[in-house]
């Protein structure tokens, strides 16, 4: 908004100061070319054409840094955005579904929509509901990755490649994904405590135990306590 009314109040004196001009030449205010006036008149137009050309050149330089400035802060808020995304994701992955990353998600589809590209928040979309579903997780979640990715590109240039310079490394991520959808499951806060309670009873072989009934690790009955808190 700034630089538009810099523009518009550069135009308008532009018009005023070559207006002032046109008069004392037209009605030949300034003498000939032999006068001292008129050297006066010319010189000041020459100083007056080289400061407007100036300014001019300062707005369309600052317009160019502040859409770097611009572009820099949705690159920072985009990596922020899929770095938080992937983080809840490994949480889901170590720890199970519950009631709280299912809300966690909402807000972070929503969150999408402000931050990411439509195609990325579609993808991301797509993921969540197949977290609800039980279906289909490894296929957009592989999706999410590459819409997030083509996102970042279109704001910084990642890579001399393209998307397919990804591709061994998506299909290896695939097959990692369907494993860690299989052992899948959702935890509600009532089973978390229940379990925790009957792991604080037992008196031996309390890993092999949490492992064996509920195939769990006590790195994740730690999580759960932190959670429950």
């Amino acid at each position: 908004m700034k630089n538009k009314l810099y523009v518009i109040a550069i135009f308008v004196v532009v018009i005023f100061y070559f207006g002032c001009f046109w008069v004392l030449f037209e009605w030949n205010l300034a003498g000939d070319d032999t006068s001292f006036i008129f050297q006066v008149v010319v010189a000041l137009m020459s100083t007056g054409l080289l400061a407007i050309i100036t300014a001019v050149m300062f707005t369309f330089q600052s317009q160019i840094e502040n859409k770097k400035e611009n572009k820099a802060k949705i690159f920072e808020k985009k990596i922020s955005f899929y770095t938080e995304v992937l983080s809840e994701l490994d949480g889901i992955f170590a720890n199970g579904r519950d009631e709280k990353s299912s809300h966690k998600f909402v807000f972070l589809v929503s969150k999408a929509m402000l931050v990411a590209s439509p195609t990325a928040a579609q993808s991301f979309s797509d993921l969540f509901e197949s977290f609800e579903k039980q279906e289909g997780t490894e296929k957009y979640f592989i999706e999410f990755l590459k819409a997030a990715r083509a996102d970042l590109d279109l704001i910084d240039d990642l890579s001399a490649g393209g998307i397919d310079k990804f591709e061994p490394v998506l299909a290896l991520l695939k097959g990692e994904i369907i494993q860690e959808t299989k052992n899948l499951r959702f935890w509600s806060s009532e089973q978390k405590s229940e379990i925790i309670e009957q792991y604080d009873l037992q008196k031996n072989n309390k890993v092999k135990w949490l492992r064996e009934t509920h195939q769990l690790y006590p790195s994740q009955i730690a999580t759960w306590r932190r959670q429950l808190k």
